[in-house]
């Protein structure tokens, strides 16, 4: 767990759970919340990069490997009540699909679309999310447009924000509120990854795509904080694009 006080009192006496906050988007949402007063508890795969985040604000942490289901129940078991929850993390085989491998697809599905719905299972059942609570899964543009490559990554974030659609309609009489963002391209390591794999002219015409250019973990980190705070508390079910204008 991590406990940590920033310099706002937005999300001052609120405990909120980032779910993939090793990677980059995770990462930056919980800096985010931090500075605007959040109490927060923070997860992650990789125990090299939960320590280094932790010890930003002298905390400690709990390491989870979300691709065993049994570890909701463990994670959910280990908080206390929650005001939000973020779910970032996942997986993006991006591949032909004449070159998937069963065990990608089912790890892309598994940790993108199964887990998180898994998770909110398990709050739910131990009673760990308050009234009016607010959740936020990082889904992706990729689950609206066709895209060579990202056939099961594209299925795993339309799954996603379906079962987020639901999932408000049955939490709306807690008024608990339930939505998705979408990103477009955003620098980060799993990008650079992907952008490795094609040519340069590829990249090139991608980013043209881009009114405003690619963005930064921080424009996904603010759409959160807004989604998980009161100012949107009459928003929910929705996926917000945030992509530089990339959905126009």
């Amino acid at each position: 767990m991590i406990v940590g006080m920033g310099g706002s009192d937005k999300f001052n006496n609120q405990q909120i759970l980032v779910v993939g906050a090793t990677g980059a988007l995770g990462g930056a949402i919980a800096r985010h919340l931090q500075v605007e007063g959040a109490d927060l508890i923070v997860s992650g795969r990789d125990q090299r990069k939960l320590a280094a985040l932790t010890a930003e604000f002298a905390g400690s942490s709990l390491s989870v490997d979300l691709s065993d289901s049994t570890r909701c129940a463990q994670l959910a078991e280990a908080v206390g009540e929650l005001d939000g929850v973020v779910y970032a993390a996942g997986v993006a085989p991006v591949v032909p699909v004449r070159y998937l491998k069963d065990a990608d697809i089912e790890a892309c599905l598994n940790l993108n679309t199964t887990m998180p719905l898994l998770l909110i299972r398990e709050l739910l059942k131990k009673k760990r999310l308050k009234l009016g609570a607010s959740i936020v899964w990082i889904s992706s543009v990729a689950s609206a447009r066709g895209t060579a490559g990202y056939a099961a990554y594209a299925a795993s974030k339309a799954g996603l924000e379906a079962s987020a659609r639901c999932l408000a309609l049955e939490l709306a009489p807690k008024r608990m509120r339930v939505n998705c963002i979408a990103p477009g391209m955003i620098k980060t390591e799993m990008a650079d990854a992907t952008a490795e794999r094609i040519s340069d002219e590829a990249l090139a015409a991608h980013l043209k795509a881009y009114p405003l250019g690619a963005g930064q973990p921080a424009d996904v980190a603010a759409a959160t904080s807004f989604l998980l705070s009161q100012e949107s508390r009459w928003v929910t079910g929705i996926t917000l694009p945030v992509d530089g204008g990339f959905s126009i």
